[in-house]
């Protein structure tokens, strides 16, 4: 596995982790700090992602972890 070197990445193995280990509410509390990560405007730390299918792979299997 190639080391992750955004905060937003190592958010979402996190989240997996959590969810692998059925947590809830550090899963959700997760994906609120990566929706903060991710909404943060301009800065050094700003990033250029090309790709949203991590991302996009974290919300879908929260959805699936944690139906209703």
């Amino acid at each position: 596995m190639e080391q992750s070197r955004r905060l937003s990445d190592k958010i979402i193995l996190a989240h997996q982790q959590a969810c692998d280990e059925n947590n809830a509410e550090v899963a959700s509390l997760l994906l609120q700090a990566l929706e903060v990560d991710l909404t943060a405007v301009g800065g050094i730390n700003n990033e250029h992602r090309e790709s949203t299918e991590k991302l996009e792979a974290a919300f879908t299997l929260h959805e699936k972890t944690f139906p209703g």
